[in-house]
């Protein structure tokens, strides 16, 4: 078993994009080893699911969310469903439709809850949320964050050997805001999700949290110091998002990371045969949601069937080696 998650992990943890996730010795993934496995047997004794995606990309033509996190999104939703969990997807309006129409396509629109998240905050923003979540799945034991863009470090986080050169790195206008790679403000247009994921507020309603990220400005990258960040990724010191979780799963794309999740959940219920991973139906669902959900790509910012840039042959060989292993497993 263990070794079996091993080679997922492994699979999707190829840097496709040469973002440089692992560009020097100490990178974001060695310091989150031991949390994908943990992130699987956490998930696997869980009830009900909420999962947190959607990353608007200001510069695209026109200006709209990305295609990575969705896929991903959508497949933990259904493995979870498989597995008779009450699951819940939340994204802000502008992704809404991606996701309607995929929903109707795979014939779930009433078994799993798409909601939307607001972008208005307000104090006790995190509560309110938090009671309208549950009012439409009931209990809630996992928040999941998979491409979910979070606020750069304020100077306060930021250990002390560490201030000269991050008031160096950073601007002051930029500390404290939601960043897109380029170092582009989003804060506007993303929802305040990770004031659901501070650490007394999840400990305080018995929730274990889990991010899974790309790049180094996703929700869960504060679990790894703002310093290896800054080395490792380009931008990486100003673009490095504070929010911790649990569980931090680091993938070359993050769809990658949620085809994991759900295919190390998988394994460890033993019930691999459950897997509705497939590459062609993750084409079909990705043109859905570019051709009528108005999805772009994030790195090319064009409205084309295509994620991060990256050769579709290249998803497909870890879609397929992932679809490879359950089936040997099952």
């Amino acid at each position: 078993m263990k070794s079996q998650l091993e080679n997922i992990l492994h699979a999707v943890q190829q840097d496709a994009g040469d973002r440089g996730l692992a560009r020097l010795e100490d990178n974001l993934i060695s310091r989150s080893k031991g949390d994908f496995e943990n992130a699987c047997q956490s998930l696997a004794t869980g009830t009900g699911v909420v999962i947190f995606t959607g990353f608007f990309i200001p510069t695209a033509t026109p200006p709209a969310p990305e295609t990575d996190g969705p896929l991903g999104a959508l497949l933990i939703a259904r493995t979870l469903l498989s597995l008779g969990r009450k699951v819940a997807i939340t994204c802000e309006k502008s992704c809404l439709l991606a996701f309607e129409v995929s929903l109707q396509y795979l014939g779930l629109v009433d078994k799993i809850a798409l909601i939307q998240s607001p972008i208005e905050t307000s104090a006790d923003y995190a509560q309110r949320f938090l009671s309208q979540l549950k009012e439409k799945i009931g209990d809630i034991s996992h928040f999941i964050a998979i491409e979910k863009c979070g606020p750069a470090h304020l100077s306060a986080s930021i250990p002390e050997q560490n201030i000269s050169a991050f008031l160096d790195a950073t601007e002051e206008s930029s500390r404290g805001k939601i960043l897109t790679m380029s170092g582009k403000d989003i804060t506007p247009y993303t929802a305040p999700i990770h004031l659901l994921f501070d650490s007394n507020f999840c400990n305080a309603n018995n929730i274990t949290s889990i991010g899974i990220g790309d790049g180094g400005n996703e929700i869960g990258m504060g679990n790894i110091p703002w310093k290896v960040i800054a080395s490792n990724i380009h931008n990486g010191a100003k673009i490095a998002c504070a929010t911790t979780v649990d569980y931090l799963i680091v993938a070359g794309v993050s769809n990658w990371g949620g085809y994991a999740l759900a295919s190390g959940l998988l394994l460890i219920a033993d019930r691999p045969s459950l897997s509705s991973l497939d590459s062609e139906t993750e084409l079909e669902i990705l043109e859905l949601m570019v051709k009528q959900g108005g999805l772009v790509d994030g790195r090319l910012g064009q409205r084309i069937a295509s994620v991060d840039g990256i050769d579709w042959p290249i998803h497909v060989s870890v879609i397929d080696y992932l679809a490879k292993t359950l089936k040997e497993k099952a």
